[in-house]
């Protein structure tokens, strides 16, 4: 029976000959690759060991304590930078960690100040759902603008908190790699992040789904081939700082560097957010979250196979990101187009002539070049109201994940034709 195997191809985004330079997922050759080694881990290591029934079983509530050690020790070969399993909270992927922490702290009367530009089919649906009260803070090269959130801080109703609902507000925010602009925050933004978390008792939720994917080459350490990416704001929160309150929760998943289809990512939060996670009523309920999973995924981490491959990614990724670059600004610098250059992550974002929209440019290439992507409009987070429909309306987003070098190539080449048909026009 001929089906759709996932969300893209029942989409009609996969089709060949299509260039959908919208997906942000991995492509099918590194989940050849990982599955390869995946399948041997699940047969050989798994099924030898004498305790293998007891991953079949509920679990522990914050992930089994094996698993939580080998993630802890990944990411601090990844991070350059020590995570302690104790912090280390396992979830069944990033977007239910966020949905579960918002739910589990706040409701539709707190605030969430958030990016704009964001990844929006989060923020978007907290907005159209109810389930807090976004606050659009606009991005600078460096991250949030400092100066109008403290403006918005300050216009911050007073929301009554309790032992159990501890936090007036919370802000999401994807710190590394962001998504669609691909920029990080500066040091001294993070610090101040944290000084306004701590002074206006704000919970911070990062999307750290990129931070592991930087392709900055290390020239002073002759043993790494990339350097690591900025030091994550989690880090910036001490708890040997006398103001220590724990205001920050890195959300992590193993979707972008291994497999979606896992299900499988962390959160590294501060001691009291873990505990009361803990006996929260989806915890209690369905105790462990992708118990087996993780410890396949735990034992793929200690045979060192999952650091293997970010090093395989990260090689392709640069190299993919620096053609489309190349192709972008060789053929349409001359007409005013920019392009960001990224040290990471998935994604590059485009910027047409203010007269040129992002939607007039999509209708020409899906008909002429068969290039899809996403138009910069859908990442404001007000995009559902008439009165700021023009924001990044001439804006695009391209993402380097899913094809291969030359296949991506052709879809920039392509990409690159119609705007310049759109331009001329």
């Amino acid at each position: 029976m001929d089906y759709p195997r996932n969300d893209f191809e029942d989409g009609g985004l996969l089709k060949p000959g299509h260039y959908s330079l919208q997906v942000g997922a991995p492509g099918p050759a590194f989940l050849k690759q990982i599955s390869e080694h995946l399948k041997q881990v699940a047969s050989e290591n798994l099924r030898t060991t004498d305790r293998f029934e007891e991953t079949l079983q509920y679990g522990c509530v914050a992930g089994g304590y094996p698993v939580k050690e080998e993630v802890a020790k990944f990411l601090t070969r990844q991070y350059g930078d020590t995570v302690q399993s104790d912090n280390i909270y396992i979830t069944p992927g990033a977007t239910q960690g966020l949905v579960n922490m918002i739910k589990h702290y706040f409701t539709h009367e707190n605030s969430l100040f958030v990016e704009n530009p964001t990844y929006p089919v989060f923020a978007i649906r907290v907005a159209a759902d109810k389930l807090m009260n976004p606050v659009p803070i606009s991005m600078e090269s460096d991250g949030m603008n400092i100066d109008e959130l403290e403006k918005k801080l300050a216009d911050l109703p007073v929301v009554e908190t309790t032992e159990r609902r501890p936090y007036r507000a919370a802000m999401y925010i994807i710190p590394t790699h962001h998504n669609p602009t691909g920029c990080c925050y500066s040091p001294e933004k993070c610090r101040r992040l944290i000084e306004l978390a701590r002074e206006h008792n704000l919970l911070i939720i990062c999307d750290d789904v990129y931070n592991i994917l930087n392709y900055s080459l290390d020239t002073n350490d002759s043993k790494r081939k990339f350097e690591f990416s900025p030091q994550r704001l989690f880090a910036y929160d001490n708890p040997s700082d006398p103001e220590y309150k724990g205001n920050v929760v890195s959300n992590g998943s193993f979707a972008k560097i291994i497999a979606p289809g896992l299900r499988m990512g962390w959160y590294e939060a501060p001691a009291h957010v873990i505990a009361s996670l803990k006996i929260s009523y989806i915890a209690n309920s369905g105790s462990g979250q992708c118990f087996y999973i993780s410890h396949v995924v735990s034992e793929a981490l200690k045979l060192g196979v999952i650091d293997n491959h970010v090093e395989n990614l990260r090689l392709a990724h640069k190299d993919r990101m620096q053609a489309v670059i190349s192709i972008v600004e060789r053929k349409l610098s001359k007409y005013g187009v920019t392009i960001t250059h990224p040290n990471g992550g998935y994604f590059l974002w485009v910027k047409l002539p203010q007269k040129i929209k992002s939607a007039q440019v999509l209708e020409v290439s899906k008909k002429t070049e068969n290039v899809t992507f996403i138009k910069g409009e859908l990442f404001n987070i007000l995009c559902t109201r008439a009165s700021v429909k023009g924001d990044f309306d001439n804006y695009i987003r391209l993402s380097i994940a899913y094809y291969e070098l030359e296949e991506i190539k052709k879809g920039a080449e392509g990409l690159c034709r119609a705007i310049e048909a759109v331009i001329q026009n």
